[in-house]
């Protein structure tokens, strides 16, 4: 799932007036709709596809990504049980463009418990549940 070709009408894709971080490789920026106290989104800057599409190649991007959300959610104040970071799986995404939400708890919208399960679901895989099967295909095809 190397880089894809952008769409034209991917959001993530274009300029951000909410980001709160970004390198070469990734942007931070807050969510228009948070279902949290805090609820940023962390993408790749080039264009990429959804959780679905990425291979064991694609593991060091996603602990990065996981590794910026944590810091950027503990730089503000939430971790352990007050943070959580994950991916929705399609057709439960609203972007296709991977990216990961990092949210600082409590969730300030009812439905927002059953959208980003602490244990992860068929919509919804933690980041740490995306690394290990990531890391499992890495494993396997190594094997």
């Amino acid at each position: 799932m190397r880089g894809q070709r952008r769409p034209e009408h991917c959001v993530f894709c274009g300029p951000m007036d909410r980001t709160v971080y970004e390198d070469d490789e990734l942007r931070a920026f807050y969510d228009i709709k948070p279902d949290a106290t805090l609820h940023l989104l962390v993408t790749p800057r080039e264009h990429r596809g959804t959780v679905r599409e990425l291979t064991a190649a694609d593991l060091p991007m996603v602990e990065r990504m996981h590794a910026v959300g944590r810091r950027l959610l503990e730089e503000r104040g939430f971790s352990g049980e007050l943070a959580r970071c994950g991916f929705h799986r399609p057709p439960y995404n609203s972007v296709h463009h991977l990216h990961m939400h990092c949210l600082g708890l409590p969730f300030t919208r009812r439905r927002a418990g059953a959208m980003f399960p602490r244990a992860g679901s068929a919509w919804f895989v933690t980041a740490d549940q995306l690394c290990a099967s990531l890391r499992a295909q890495a494993e396997a095809k190594a094997s």
